[in-house]
């Protein structure tokens, strides 16, 4: 491999690490400077780590098992052509394909620089004709263009036809910390990154990160000088989707929810400032990466690379087959079973389950024969397929994939198989068991990995073999599920005999507010036999349970009604007479959305911004929602820009 490309390799790595790190540890903290400059030297230091070479200083330090411990972890040496059958079949083709692979990367980059250059063109187009209104400390620029307010440099823009004096009072303060602060120097470092790496998605993760964060120094800085939090909130909704200028610190930046979720949020104890030590071992991690290898045996290399056109395709190099075959009706272990173990539809090997129904196998991956064809959708297989090979029960046990950068991807299978015979039981029960927890905790030799597996299965059985007990029960036992949530023992089942909770285990809502299973089903009991989607929304906790089922009788939002229900049933009201407190006494809709609270949005919105209010009453109010008498109807936008609005101009 070439330097250039080795070196590029380690430094889209190090942006991944970087992104990765901050999104998983840093981005929920309120500690918003310090995230600044995480993001801003870890991005810049990126660029250097791949030239630190730590060899001389494991070769200082190291004895047995300190190089073990170092072995442990793949470096990028690791991770090259010559470990794999490339098809390029000759060094002069496989350096024609780097060269290829340098030559897009380069014209890609010079795309990015022009796209740089082109926003910098159309900012100096806006100076030009922008109307200059301070020449202070920093610059105020009046722009009669439709767009959202902004800074860069030492200069804010505006349109102070489109803003109120108090809300620009809260914009021009927003535009002067980005100011204040440089924020721009940051702005221009995130674009920089990715026109040298455009090709890598961490790239663009740190620059959305950076200019995020930016956005929540500039937002909590203004709440600070005593603004207040809904009225600023609600002028970050009323910009929303202003067309905007790209390259510079933006006042409707996209990430809204985002910034009003970090508006609430409780400040983040400094102890947690721990965090960013954490960076630290980051680092130290990255340069074992880069390393040459230590270990000094090939074969034990955990990753294998095919080229697939001229683009390298990295995998886990072994593959873990394990796992537990159980009867599905009894649960009881399915001794001496032959199971098949295929790739491309073809048998490689053929292993037995034991005793306990267990079953083990660790296999290389293997390169597909077949070829790409992006026109006809046709993509070649890593995976390795296991099925049974008999008779009396279902062929399809699981299929295993490998998956880069995530060595021990997955589960192991713990597998309830249904006889082939029709039966109202013939349900395939299939389970995970977390397959990176074990090889993180692992610490045996290979030669006992096989019954630690076992051991760590067996270990975890039991409150599967418990749930899958209450499903075999269920079915037995309630043949036609009659109610939306069908309670058995401690579990609940929806009308397809799914396994949806448990009891105390799930929370359970109707209409945004907690409910017992009952209260659901008597709610629901003239609807069809299946609700649709929009009628209930589950938050998965694991795969076949939810931690909370949210309920609606009501619909978010309806096509405009009947123009012969509007008369006589909409009451127009004077907004300056109007008491905001009436919302929350009485269901109401936001610009054609119904607001409620655990579904659907849950806004209030500010009494200044509200251009229209009426009272939908008798059967105009029933049509929205069948329990209601009264129902308001509340705008803040132009009527074009309501969602499904009725033809209220018939009844004004």
């Amino acid at each position: 491999m070439s330097p250039v490309l080795d070196y590029l390799i380690k430094l889209s790595v190090s942006l991944a690490f970087t992104s990765l790190f901050y999104q998983l540890f840093l981005r929920r903290l309120t500690f918003y400077n310090w995230n600044r400059l995480y993001l801003l030297k870890f991005s810049a230091l990126s660029f250097l780590v791949p030239f630190i070479d730590i060899n001389h200083t494991i070769e200082t330090i190291s004895h047995a098992d300190s190089t073990a411990m170092f072995s442990a972890v793949p470096t990028i040496s690791q991770i090259q052509p010559q470990v794999t059958v490339s098809q390029a079949g000759t060094p002069q083709a496989q350096f024609g394909m780097e060269s290829w692979i340098l030559v897009v990367l380069a014209i890609g980059s010079g795309i990015m620089l022009l796209r740089m250059l082109f926003h910098w063109y159309s900012f100096r187009r806006i100076v030009r004709k922008a109307e200059l209104v301070s020449e202070d400390d920093i610059k105020i620029y009046h722009v009669k263009r439709n767009i959202s307010p902004f800074s860069f440099g030492r200069s804010i823009f505006y349109n102070p036809e489109m803003h109120g004096e108090d809300e620009l009072k809260d914009i021009i303060l927003h535009e002067y910390i980005h100011v204040r602060q440089r924020h721009t120097l940051d702005v221009i470092w995130a674009e920089i990154l990715c026109v040298l790496n455009w090709y890598n998605p961490f790239a663009w993760m740190i620059r959305h990160a950076i200019r995020q964060n930016l956005e929540y120094i500039a937002d909590d800085q203004v709440l600070q000088n005593e603004v207040d939090p809904r009225d600023y909130q609600y002028l970050l909704l009323k910009v929303a989707g202003v067309p905007e200028f790209r390259i510079a610190n933006r006042f409707n930046f996209s990430s809204l929810k985002e910034r009003i979720i970090m508006m609430n949020k409780k400040r983040t104890p400094r102890f947690f400032l721990i965090s960013f030590l954490f960076a630290m071992p980051l680092l130290v991690v990255l340069l074992l990466f880069f390393r040459n290898d230590i270990a000094k045996e090939k074969e034990q290399d955990p990753f294998v690379v095919f080229w697939e056109n001229g683009g390298p395709q990295i995998y886990q190099k072994n593959i873990y087959i394990a796992g537990l075959l159980l009867e599905q009706k009894t649960g009881k272990p399915l001794a001496n079973v032959p199971l098949n173990i295929s790739f491309e539809d073809e048998i490689v090997k053929t292993i037995r389950t034991d005793a306990d129904g267990y079953y083990y196998e660790s296999l290389p991956v293997r390169k597909p024969t077949g070829k790409i064809d992006h026109k006809k959708h046709i993509y070649p297989s890593y995976n390795y397929s296991l099925s049974y090979d008999g008779d009396g029960y279902n062929p399809f046990i699981r299929t295993e994939t490998p998956v880069f950068d995530s060595l021990f991807f997955g589960g192991f299978g713990v597998t309830f198989q249904k006889p082939n015979a029709k039966d109202a039981l013939g349900r395939t029960d299939m389970y995970g068991v977390d397959k990176r927890e074990f090889f993180i905790n692992y610490k045996g030799s290979d030669n006992d990995e096989k019954a630690a597996v076992k051991e760590y299965l067996l270990t975890h059985l039991p409150p599967l073999l418990a749930e899958h007990k209450l499903k075999m029960d269920f079915l037995a036992q309630v043949r036609f599920p009659k109610n939306v949530i069908n309670k058995f023992k401690n579990g609940y089942f929806d009308r397809k005999k799914e396994l949806m909770g448990y009891e105390g285990e799930t929370k359970l809502l109707l209409d945004g507010k907690p409910a017992t299973h009952q209260e659901i089903n008597d709610a629901f009991a003239n609807y069809p036999y299946e609700l649709s989607e929009d009628k209930v929304r589950k938050n998965w906790a694991r795969l076949g349970v939810c931690k909370e089922i949210s309920y609606l009788t009501f619909d978010l939002y309806k096509s405009p009604p009947p123009a012969a229900i509007l008369s006589g049933n909409v009451e127009w009201v004077d907004i300056s007479d109007f008491d905001l407190a009436k919302l929350t006494e009485t269901p109401y809709f936001l610009d054609g959305f119904r607001q409620t609270s655990a579904a659907g949005s849950n806004l209030m919105p500010a009494k200044k911004d509200i251009l229209r209010v009426a009272l939908f009453k008798g059967r105009l109010a029933r049509y929205y929602d069948p329990k209601c008498e009264k129902i308001w109807w509340v705008e803040t936008r132009p009527e074009n820009e309501v969602f499904e609005r009725p033809d209220l101009a018939l009844v004004r």
